[in-house]
């Protein structure tokens, strides 16, 4: 593949957005998507494969549907930082089983062929019925830890340590801190996806599958936050957020069978994880947003 046609498969708006996100470890996203086009034209070259339709792009990554020898794949194209950097361990450790299989990969370009799927995400299922669905998921995903992956408690204590969460609630500050600690003496320590929400679930024209894991190790409540946190404007506001938000965790407890109380506080202490970030970022939206949650998740 010529680089000229590659460029021409990476939409504009992908470019921009990328442009942005300074280095996490790897090349800052203007370094990186201005070697996409020769990553792209060396990878179709090197794999024998051929592109077959237009771009879909996520937050950090840019995935192309293509033809090789492995047959119909979807080629993913990501943006090397820290999350996602244990994606394709995950994915072989789970080898098909409630996710997306993983066919090859080149973890040091971080280039993944991945099983083709359909577009049917679960945003247009039932709510209920929906979470029921990404729970569901957590038997196939939840394995034994890899040695590879990032802990959980270490990584959260080290975020909830920056200047920024002293610009919020004290009171959420310190009962995160204090979940985190009860959290690290649970036990029970599974892999997890760690970003398993609606959009991140599709069909494999069979079932239902998980793509796009920032893999870490630690406990399974912590893999509930992102379904309260997707959908919000099903939810409401005040007492009907609250209710709702209660509801999804019933349902989520139900099907995976964890316990209601230690999955709000550990929701609860993952909504201050993101008001960090959204308070980091200059986010007032997001930080309101996380601090409703954190007051629907409460007693």
């Amino acid at each position: 593949m010529r680089v000229e046609d590659a460029a021409a498969l990476v939409p504009a708006g992908f470019v921009a957005d990328l442009s942005s996100l300074p280095a996490e470890g790897g090349p800052s996203g203007s370094d990186w998507v201005a070697a996409l086009p020769h990553l792209l034209a060396e990878i179709v070259d090197q794999w024998s494969l051929s592109v077959g339709g237009e771009a879909m792009t996520g937050h950090c990554a840019l995935v192309l549907p293509v033809r090789g020898p492995e047959g119909s794949a979807a080629l993913k194209l990501g943006w090397p930082h820290r999350e996602a950097s244990g994606e394709h361990l995950a994915l072989r450790a789970w080898d098909g089983h409630g996710a997306v299989r993983l066919l090859r990969a080149d973890p040091r370009r971080s280039v993944l062929l991945l099983e083709r799927l359909t577009t049917e995400d679960l945003t247009d299922q039932w709510d209920e019925e929906a979470v029921a669905i990404v729970a569901r998921l957590y038997a196939d995903l939840h394995i034994a830890p890899l040695p590879q992956v990032p802990a959980l408690v270490p990584w959260v204590e080290e975020i909830l340590s920056r200047p920024a969460a002293a610009g919020l609630p004290r009171r959420y500050v310190e009962q995160a801190r204090s979940t985190l600690r009860s959290l690290g003496t649970l036990g029970g320590e599974r892999l997890l996806h760690g970003d398993l929400h609606y959009g991140n679930v599709l069909s494999d024209g069979t079932d239902w599958v998980a793509i796009d894991p920032k893999p870490v190790t630690g406990h399974p409540a912590w893999e509930v936050a992102p379904l309260l946190t997707n959908r919000v404007e099903e939810m409401g506001t005040g007492a009907s957020l609250r209710w709702s938000v209660r509801r999804r965790v019933e349902v989520v407890c139900a099907v995976a069978g964890l316990d209601d109380e230690v999955v709000r506080a550990v929701s609860a202490l993952r909504a201050v994880v993101g008001a960090v970030w959204a308070t980091q970022d200059g986010d007032a939206e997001q930080v309101s947003r996380a601090v409703a949650l954190i007051k629907a998740l409460g007693d």
